[in-house]
């Protein structure tokens, strides 16, 4: 009999790959979701042929008492993610719902482990290479890594007092096929040679392959020896932003060419956009904003020594990585155009 597990925000693009992946280890593969299917074809594909379950509902509302089946693993990837909003809307989304799910967590006696997707913009943007899970967290003043910090405190600390096995697991830059929340706009336009970078593209990144990220997800929930811990999750690259973007170009086949804006100058315009669009009190989040300027004028680098030592190992190589994600915008791209 298949062992089932309960994957939160399963069919957005990080949660699809994760499914994607419990489904090829032989798992029963429940997703909570607001809509049933994907921008991810081969989830869809799944859920056709009945190798995923998708159980309608928002995190904020859902009765997960309606449930009835009996989950060795839950993974809570949904959450909000913008650079832009209001805390309490962030922490209502994020914190709140993670404490519901947490409460359900503690009512089904066979769950073996429970992770939470956290991100690596808890730690803020200090300048930073290699660096260790023990480090201070000192999130920037963004509502979107504050609450992810407090549900980070809020998951450890309900799990330790209940007797839960838990993860809290920390990707870097995500990007891959099926990502129209950045790497569709940003792999746009290096192919258009329109893409702007700040301070040269010179500082350390921490980018993480959608492929890669789902197979540490999955390895380290399926093996007992890493819980109760958190990790770093990238692919262990020390690439600039500027030679990932170039990378990227040469997989194109076009020359590398990026509008380059001096810190101090990208720093101030973010600064005066966000500003203005709080003063005017626009919902919407503007095209440049600070949490995405700070991150790219200071190294933003992390060791997944820590991951290493668990056994897993990265599979799909940065080459091969970007490579695969440049012929899916490459499909999509010739789409638009018919």
């Amino acid at each position: 009999m298949k062992e089932s597990v309960l994957i939160t925000g399963g069919n957005g693009f990080i949660g699809a790959h994760v499914s994607n992946k419990f489904v090829s280890l032989g798992y029963k593969v429940f997703v909570l979701c607001r809509r049933g299917t994907s921008d991810n074809v081969e989830f869809n594909q799944n859920v056709e042929k009945g190798n995923i379950q998708v159980i309608k509902g928002s995190i904020i509302d859902f009765d997960y008492n309606s449930i009835h089946e009996k989950f060795k693993y839950i993974i809570h990837v949904a959450g909000k993610v913008s650079p832009y909003g209001k805390l309490e809307d962030f922490l209502a989304t994020n914190y709140d719902s993670t404490k519901r799910l947490l409460e359900y967590a503690n009512t089904q006696p066979s769950l073996e482990c429970f992770s939470y997707l956290s991100s690596t913009a808890v730690y803020g943007y200090g300048g930073y290479k290699h660096l260790l899970e023990t480090a201070p967290k000192k999130p920037f003043n963004n509502p979107y890594s504050i609450s992810k910090l407090q549900t980070e405190n809020l998951v450890k600390t309900f799990a330790e007092k209940n007797n839960i096995n838990y993860l809290i697991l920390r990707p870097g830059n995500v990007f891959g096929e099926y990502d129209y929340t950045s790497s569709n706009e940003i792999y746009s336009r290096v192919k258009r040679q329109k893409m702007s970078i700040c301070a040269g593209g010179k500082y350390l990144s921490c980018f993480v392959y959608s492929g890669n990220l789902a197979e540490a997800i999955a390895y380290t929930t399926t093996h007992p020896s890493c819980y109760n811990t958190d990790y770093n999750i990238t692919d262990g690259q020390d690439e600039t932003l500027k030679e990932y973007l170039t990378m990227v170009a040469n997989e194109f086949g076009v020359k590398p060419k990026f509008t380059n804006f001096p810190a101090p100058l990208a720093k101030m315009v973010a600064s005066l956009v966000e500003g203005t669009y709080k003063l005017f009190h626009i919902k919407k989040a503007p095209l440049i904003t600070k949490f995405s300027i700070w991150q790219n004028c200071a190294d933003y680098n992390f060791s997944i020594d820590k991951l290493l030592r668990t056994g897993y190992k990265p599979t799909t190589d940065f080459k091969t990585a970007i490579k695969n994600t440049c012929e899916w915008y490459n499909s999509i791209d010739t789409a638009k155009k018919k």
